[in-house]
């Protein structure tokens, strides 16, 4: 294929537009980009450099002592001058070398008329010193006023358009190289080069590619430009082929080859790949420099492998090679993610050493280091010492009071920042509002959040990042989905950190459409589905109740670790399926996945559901020999429960007893759990003395205390320990939420059984008084619906009501009136019929108005997938109204009880309403007469 080259009118025949500067590189957190082998032009052939001489003054005579003075010569004819031209152009190179070049670019332009020596003269001075915007100008000039540039010269122009990434005139002097025949010999490799190197930078790898391929000679310099392209274009395998075509094809790779490609993976996050190409080039005989390990250093640190970046600095030392300023920098950065306060110091005595502590690299670095590692004294002395503080160092000293707890000596360096006019930017403030999150103080960083744009700095995502993972890590389950919602209504596009940060939010609600809203969010956004965010997905749809969701997630993930193993198999666990789990198992280690601590756990009480007592002991006993693990307290406490709900108390506690590690609560508790369901007050009694004495306050162990209390009676000195602990109220834990019309309601469960246990001994009281026997105790899935009832937070479109009485909590109903869709107006009463097994059978449900409904049929009966298959213990009523009220604002044809309905809504969507809005009139439709439900 051909390459298209700007014809020369098009750049050349006008003025010239100087065009912007490249963005300059940031100075800290990356490798300087290996300087490409640009092919430099040799020293100009010019006249005038011969005869230098001529215009300077000898400064000692150079004839012997005893020679006599020479007399001057006979007047004869007069010299010739040399031409006004010539003598302008030493001119421009004397003051150039002085670095005058006022002075030059004056004598420039003042000739009356330039050769290719002048012009050759002013570009190169100019390009010397790197001033690349006036070298393509002058270069448009020259080409207008009809004086073509030769080779070398060129060369010079091709350098400052790549520089300066100025791709027209580049692929106009490409042009004019190929009409001067400049791109056919040998000797013209250089001019290639430059071609090369001028594409790679403008970004146009594919033109560079043509050029590569036609060149007939090419020299190191070519392969490095070439493989340097393939990197910045993120093409690795092509830079690996072309590593490979280089030395098939006798060149030799160099140093700068090497360190192109190591330090391109470094930055990429491919480390391992990075030094695998080390070991190569170690094998090669290419000894690696300064540059191929602060690459490595740097990399590590950036992708928080702290220790692997240590021992990269170590090796780079023992090697001999002297570390410069961004290494050591690099290293301290890896010291203060490790919190090694010792190693950090000592890399602070030899940047001192080697000069580069007033770095101001170094001294951010030392900074940071400081402050994470609690040191603030010393942080805050050498952000004092910096003497130019760019806004790396204001953000390290913010950070570290931040880190350290005080929010407010940050606030005040954060201020102080605008008073001295240095620019704060996004990460300054994010800064302050993570601080402010982590030490609680969630009103102030939601401050700083909506202060933000009135300062001028746009929120980008780690900001809203910040405020999510902040709410759910506090509990604020509801305003991290405000949050998040607010994020999409403003087209902030989440990323990686924001899936994982607001997962855990949609899994403490139990509504699994939630889990899938956000599954969607991730396709929806073309983000990875690696395996963080797999093992996330499986236990959020595990805790919301779908276990379905989270196999389909599972068996869709191919790149499977121990974590997601068990995160199925406890999800099987979860929802009360042994046998799964251990098919899980089994299948985990036909693939050769080796089970942790976790998962033989998991498998030991999923044997014990199913009633396996040798089974889940063979694993216990064995899990030494088969793999390795040594049993810890969760092994421990998961077999006391076996043993204990199997009737073997004692040995449960001979189990304890035996135990060469400190029973943990979980053991105690567990003993505790089996004997009072078992009745052995002796052992319920010793386990409940040992929890007391580990945990007093724990809500949890006091529930159990009371549970022991009713099974000791008045016995023991059960009583005693519960007196022992009066006057401390049971305290709440949020354990559970739903979510309502995208609002939260978290609630806990300590209080509910107090006030169950008060109300129920109260009404006793008041029956024994009467003459009146005690009611019978409320069964589990009474005390499960009176907790339900007692905690509903219903819509406002819906209301509940107990035609028999609240002494019949088993049987009520709820009336709702639509406020939207095609029902509203409407008012339809349905009935709810609790099964004793409640929660683990769902409630009965029937329409009691006679509607025209796709999903609900004449008899009432209604079509609910979470009253069928969907159904888990962890649901509750309030789901299912929410679930009723989707039924009105969002009927649906898919899965129909009135078929002759459902059809008329999918083919006919208006004549549906028309049938709606008869029938609740109280009419017929069809032949179907319908009783008034406005």
């Amino acid at each position: 294929m051909e390459l298209l080259l700007a014809p020369l009118p098009s750049i050349l025949l006008r003025p010239y537009q100087f065009p912007p500067q490249p963005a300059s590189r940031p100075r800290h957190g990356r490798i300087q980009e290996p300087i490409m082998a640009f092919a430099q032009a040799p020293p100009l052939a010019l006249p005038f450099q011969e005869s230098r001489s001529s215009i300077q003054a000898p400064r000692h005579s150079t004839r012997p002592p005893s020679q006599e003075p020479r007399t001057h010569p006979p007047p004869g004819p007069p010299l010739r001058s040399e031409p006004r031209i010539v003598s302008d152009t030493k001119l421009i190179t004397m003051h150039s070398c002085a670095g005058r070049l006022v002075d030059a670019r004056k004598v420039f332009d003042g000739m009356a008329r330039r050769d290719l020596l002048a012009w050759s003269a002013m570009i190169g001075a100019y390009a010397i010193r790197g001033m690349y915007s006036e070298v393509n100008a002058l270069a448009v000039t020259m080409v207008r006023e009809g004086v073509i540039p030769d080779r070398f010269l060129i060369t010079r122009i091709l350098q400052a358009c790549a520089y300066t990434e100025d791709l027209e005139l580049g692929m106009a002097m490409h042009s004019l190289a190929i009409r001067k025949g400049f791109m056919e010999s040998t000797r013209d490799v250089p001019v290639g080069n430059s071609v090369l190197a001028m594409y790679v930078k403008c970004g146009e790898l594919g033109r560079a590619r043509r050029v590569f391929e036609k060149m007939g000679q090419r020299d190191l310099g070519t392969w490095n430009s070439m493989i340097f392209g393939c990197c910045r274009s993120a093409e690795w395998e092509e830079a690996r082929r072309l590593l490979d075509d280089m030395t098939r094809e006798g060149t030799q790779p160099g140093v700068v080859t090497w360190n192109t490609l190591i330090s391109s993976y470094a930055r990429s996050g491919d480390l391992d790949v990075a030094m695998e190409l080390l070991e190569q080039m170690e094998e090669s005989g290419v000894a690696p420099d300064v540059v191929t390990w602060t690459s490595l250093v740097s990399g590590f640190v950036h992708s928080d492998r702290g220790d692997e970046a240590l021992q990269c600095f170590i090796r780079m030392r023992l090697a001999g090679i002297e570390p410069n300023g961004m290494t050591i920098a690099s290293a301290i950065s890896a010291c203060a993610s490790l919190r090694l306060l010792s190693q950090g110091m000592e890399l602070h005595c030899h940047a001192i050493k080697v000069g580069s502590v007033n770095n101001v690299l170094s001294g951010n670095s030392l900074v940071d280091m400081y402050a994470k590692c609690g040191e603030i004294v010393a942080a805050k002395r050498i952000f004092n010492e910096i003497p130019e503080k760019d806004i790396f160092s204001w953000n390290s000293m913010v950070a570290g009071y931040a880190q350290a707890g005080y929010c407010g000596k940050a606030y005040e360096l954060f201020c102080k920042m605008e008073s001295l006019g240095v620019r704060r930017n996004v990460i300054t403030w994010n800064i302050m509002i993570s601080g402010y999150i982590r030490n609680g103080d969630d009103e102030r960083a939601f401050e700083l959040f909506q202060m933000m744009e009135s300062c001028g700095v746009k929120r980008d995502t780690a900001s809203w990042n910040i405020l999510i993972a902040g709410s759910v890590h506090n509990g604020h389950f509801d305003r991290a989905l405000r949050i998040f919602r607010q994020m999409q209504a403003l087209l902030v596009r989440p990323d990686y950190i924001t899936i994982l940060s607001i997962i855990p939010a949609f899994a403490n609600i139990v509504a699994f459409w939630k889990v899938r809203e956000i599954h969607g969010c991730i396709f929806h956004h073309n983000l990875e589905m690696d395996a963080k965010i797999a093992n996330a997905l499986i236990n959020a749809y595990s805790k919301s109740g779908d276990l379905a969701g989270a196999c389909a997630v599972f068996d869709r993930h191919s790149s499977r670790n121990i974590i997601t193993w068990n995160c199925i198999i406890l999800a099987h666990l979860l929802h009360g399926s042994p046998s799964e789990a251990l098919d899980r198992f089994c299948q985990m280690k036909q693939e050769g996945v080796l089970p942790d601590n976790t998962t033989l756990t998991a498998i030991i009480k999923a044997y014990g559901l199913k009633g396996k007592v040798s089974e889940a002991e063979e694993i216990f006993y064995n899990m030494t020999h088969d793999y390795n693990i040594a049993p810890d307290v969760d092994h421990y406490a998961a077999m006391v429960d076996i043993l204990g709900r199997s009737g073997r108390l004692e040995e449960a506690y001979e189990l304890i007893d035996e135990m060469p590690l400190i029973p943990s609560l979980a053991v105690w508790e567990a003993l505790l759990t089996a004997a009072t369901i078992h009745g052995n007050v002796r052992l319920a009694n010793l386990a409940a003395r040992e929890l007391v004495s580990i945990e007093p306050s724990d809500p949890r162990i006091q529930r159990l205390i009371y549970n022991l209390q009713d099974l000791a009676g008045k016995s023991i000195d059960v009583p005693h320990m519960i007196v022992s602990n009066k006057g401390r109220e049971l305290e709440e834990v949020d354990s559970c939420s739903v979510e309502i019309e995208n609002k939260v309601y978290l609630f806990s469960t300590g209080k509910m059984i107090n006030l169950f246990k008060i109300k129920g001994q109260k009404k006793d009281d008041a029956a024994t008084a009467n003459g009146k026997p005690a009611a019978k105790k409320q069964s589990p899935g009474e005390l499960r619906l009176h907790k339900d009832i007692a905690e509903l937070n219903l819509p406002k479109t819906t209301k509940i009501s107990f035609p028999n009485g609240k002494d019949d909590l088993m049987n009520f109903e709820a009336t709702i009136k639509p406020d939207e869709g095609y029902y509203v107006g409407g008012k339809f009463v349905f009935t709810f019929q609790v099964p004793p097994a409640y929660p683990h059978e769902p409630p009965k449900v029937k329409c009691k108005t006679k509607v025209y409904h796709p999903n609900i049929d004449l008899e009432g009966n209604v079509c609910l997938n979470i009253l069928r298959e969907d159904w888990k213990p962890v649901l509750n009523i309030n789901t299912i109204v929410y679930g009723l009220n989707l039924l009105f604002s969002q009927p649906n044809d898919e899965d129909p009880l009135n078929h002759e309905a459902a059809a008329v809504l999918r083919d006919d969507p208006k004549k549906f309403e028309k049938n709606v809005h008869r029938a609740m009139a109280g009419g017929y439709v069809g032949e179907t007469h319908f009783p008034r439900c406005m």
